[in-house]
C-alpha cells in the first residue's frame, strides 16, 4: 500500500458522515487524513481488527469477506454504498480483500467521532481555540484529539481543559518532576524529548524511558494522591501543556475511571475476556495475589508496555485502587483496553 498527496476538504462532500462536519472540522481532518493505493489481493483489513480508521472506497472493487474466508458482499468506488465507511464496525466483523487496484480514503476514527460529537451537540467551536496554544489548527489542541485517552473524555470536559490547560516552555535539563515531590500539574508532551529516572537508595538513577511528542506524565502522584515517584528532566528544547491536579481529576481521571466489581471481573477473566494485572511491587506480589495474575509494579509499567498484548483487555488491581488507577490510566493513553479493580484486591 502507499500513500497518495495531502486530502483535498472537497473530497468530504459526497461522503458520509463526513458531509455532515462543518467546514472547518473537514479542513482540521482532512490534514489527519490520507488517500491509499492497494494492490489487487491485498486485505485493508481482516475480521477481528479494531477500526482505528474509518475508510471509503473511492476507486475499483472490495470483496466483503467472513471469517472463512466466503465473499458475502462487493463494494465498487463511485457507487452510491462506496459513500459510507466500509464496514466500520469494532472489531472488524468482516475481511476486505481488494480485488482490483484500489484508491480509498483513510480517515482517523477516533477524531471523526470527536468532532462529530462536537459539531452535533454544539459544545464549542474547534477554531476558537486554536489560537490559544503554539498557533495553528495543526498544534497542540489537534495532537491531543488524536490520542485515544482524549477522545474518550466527554466533549464538554475536553472544552474545559483545554481552555484551563497552560504552556510551558522548556529547556534541555531542565527539572519538570523531581522524584519525591508533591504532584501538582499533569503534562502532555508537545514538542521535544525528556528522560524518567527513578533513584533507589545507595544506587544510581535508574533510567525508566525516554518520552517525546505526544506523551503524557504526571498522572500518577495526582491519582493516587501521593509524592512524584520518578523524575522527569528535559533532554531537548521543547513545549508542554499542564492541568492542575483538581482540573485533572475532575475532567480527566474521573470520567475515565472504568471501575469493575470482582465478580464482574473474575468473570471476564474465567472466560477468558480479560487478563489480571497487578500493579505492586513484587515482594507484595509474592506475598499475596490474584492466581494468575500477571504482575508489573506500577513504575515499570511505561517501560514494559512493549511486552503486554494490545488486543487483551487488563484489569488492573493493588491493595486500595490508587496504584491501579494510574496504571488504567496510563494504559489507556497507550490503546489498551483497561479496567480498574474497585476497591482494590479481596481481602479474603
Amino acid at each position: 500500500m502507499s500513500a497518495e498527496a495531502a486530502v483535498d476538504p472537497a473530497l468530504f462532500a459526497h461522503l458520509v458522515p463526513l458531509n455532515a462536519l462543518r467546514r472547518e472540522s473537514q479542513g482540521d481532518l482532512a490534514k489527519k487524513s490520507a488517500i491509499v493505493v492497494a494492490r489487487p489481493g491485498e486485505y485493508l483489513f481482516k475480521v477481528g481488527d479494531h477500526a482505528k480508521q474509518a475508510l471509503f472506497v473511492l476507486s475499483g472493487e472490495i470483496h466483503l469477506e467472513d471469517a472463512a474466508g466466503k465473499a458475502i458482499a462487493r463494494l465498487r468506488g463511485g457507487e452510491p454504498n462506496a459513500n459510507h465507511r466500509l464496514a466500520h464496525q469494532s472489531p472488524r466483523k468482516v475481511s476486505a480483500r481488494c480485488v482490483s487496484e484500489v484508491r480509498y480514503l483513510a480517515v482517523d476514527a477516533g477524531l471523526l467521532d470527536v468532532m462529530l460529537t462536537w459539531d452535533q451537540t454544539g459544545s464549542f467551536e474547534v477554531n476558537e481555540l486554536s489560537g490559544s496554544g503554539s498557533g495553528g489548527t495543526d498544534d497542540w489542541m489537534t495532537k491531543l484529539l488524536q490520542m485515544r485517552t482524549f477522545q474518550l473524555v466527554p466533549p464538554s470536559n475536553l472544552q474545559a481543559m483545554f481552555m484551563r490547560m497552560q504552556e510551558v516552555k522548556v529547556e534541555p535539563g531542565q527539572v519538570i518532576v523531581k522524584q519525591g515531590d508533591d504532584g501538582d500539574y499533569f503534562y502532555v508532551i508537545m514538542a521535544g524529548r525528556c528522560m524518567v529516572t527513578r533513584e533507589a537508595p545507595g544506587q544510581k538513577p535508574m533510567r525508566l524511558a525516554e518520552l517525546d511528542t505526544g506523551s503524557c506524565f504526571g498522572e500518577e502522584a495526582l491519582i493516587s494522591d501521593s509524592k512524584r515517584n520518578a523524575t522527569v528532566t528535559m533532554l531537548t528544547r521543547g513545549s508542554l501543556m499542564r492541568l492542575s491536579k483538581d482540573d485533572f481529576r475532575n475532567l480527566l481521571n474521573d470520567p475515565l475511571s472504568r471501575r469493575i466489581g470482582f465478580n464482574d471481573a473474575k468473570k471476564m477473566v474465567d472466560e477468558g475476556k480479560a487478563k489480571w494485572l497487578d500493579v505492586r511491587l513484587p515482594s507484595e506480589h509474592q506475598n499475596q495475589n490474584i492466581p494468575g495474575s500477571l504482575n508489573m509494579p506500577l513504575y515499570l509499567l511505561r517501560m514494559k508496555l512493549a511486552t503486554l498484548d494490545n488486543k487483551v483487555t487488563y484489569i488492573a488491581y493493588c491493595d486500595t485502587g490508587r496504584r491501579s488507577s494510574a496504571a488504567a490510566f496510563v494504559l489507556t493513553h497507550k490503546g489498551f483496553d483497561a479496567y480498574v479493580l474497585d476497591k482494590g484486591m479481596p481481602t479474603h
